[in-house]
């Protein structure tokens, strides 16, 4: 076990009911996992935590600068499969001449159609795109799945998102509702399969503070991190790469263990903070922007400024 600093992260629930739920089917690595350790840029820095930002693209321009574009390294993309495969094409060009990892979720209309094949030629030609960039990028098929999809119907078409999405730039991998790992495990895992394990880049989760900015609550954002990465050491892949596509927190404290977490974590690859007004969480300010700055400007985060 390589966590000696997951058991401090205030907030994080028992971990002995991940280990009681361990199928019997648990299956080893996937042989690609290595390489979503690596930037490409041959500059050795390979280890260094990848820390993004997720804000809506209408606010983007205003959110980097109020966080500072300096270590921002990499850029939340929600898009729909299109028939020319080039959805949201300007934003995902624009992260990559910023030199920005693309971690791009894809929705489809119809699941059905998806399952069914009726939209492979828009998959090859969405591969084709994001292949043709020459540099790393994420894909996911639909995340947090949890209530928009049955079980059974994720499977099956993020199979059939994977085996027509994958190559070697491409990193494929879902984002699941990391609250699921509080206490609802079994459905957290019944969006996986031994199949999908073996074939995926990474798994990786979004992951809130409970509670609201009056009232914050006890379970911090970091905690899905070692929570997934239990999870996985009990499907026997101690190894493969985690990810958080969106975090956020009511508090500077919240934020500030989130960082750490993300940061001495050995299989986080990356974490991206959600930064922008829902319902719930506000835009990173004050201490929590603080904290957000001070993550992302760590010596073990990935920085090109």
């Amino acid at each position: 076990m390589k966590r000696s600093l997951r058991s401090t992260v205030a907030g994080l629930v028992v971990l002995g009911a991940l280990l009681a739920t361990a199928p019997s089917d648990a299956v080893g690595p996937g042989s690609r996992t290595a390489a979503q350790h690596s930037d490409g840029d041959g500059d050795g820095d390979g280890d260094a935590k990848i820390v993004g930002m997720a804000a809506p693209a209408d606010l983007w321009s205003k959110r980097i600068k109020e966080v500072g574009r300096c270590g921002v390294e990499a850029r939340r993309i929600y898009a729909w499969l299109a028939p020319d495969g080039k959805d949201q094409a300007k934003l995902i060009r624009r992260s990559v001449r910023a030199g920005m990892l693309p971690v791009i979720s894809y929705k489809v209309r119809n699941v059905q159609t998806l399952i069914d094949g009726g939209y492979d030629t828009w998959l090859e030609k969405t591969s084709d795109f994001l292949d043709n960039l020459n540099v790393p990028v994420t894909a996911t098929f639909w995340h947090e799945p949890y209530a928009d999809l049955d079980p059974a119907d994720f499977r099956a078409g993020s199979w059939r998102f994977v085996t027509r999405m994958q190559t070697t730039d491409i990193s494929v991998g879902p984002i699941l509702n990391g609250w699921l790992l509080d206490k609802k495990v079994p459905e957290f895992a019944s969006f996986t399969s031994p199949s999908l394990l073996r074939k995926w880049d990474f798994i990786a989760v979004d992951s809130y503070q409970s509670g609201t900015a009056e009232a914050p609550g006890d379970l911090l954002p970091a905690r899905a991190i070692p929570l997934l990465a239990t999870w996985l050491d009990t499907q026997g892949l101690p190894d493969m790469p985690i990810g958080l596509g969106e975090y956020n927190g009511h508090t500077g404290a919240a934020i500030a263990a989130a960082g750490e977490t993300i940061l001495s974590t050995p299989e986080l690859w990356f974490a991206l903070a959600w930064n922008s007004t829902t319902d719930t969480y506000s835009p990173l300010a004050g201490d929590r922007l603080t904290e957000y700055q001070n993550t992302k400007a760590d010596d073990r985060a990935k920085t090109e400024c």
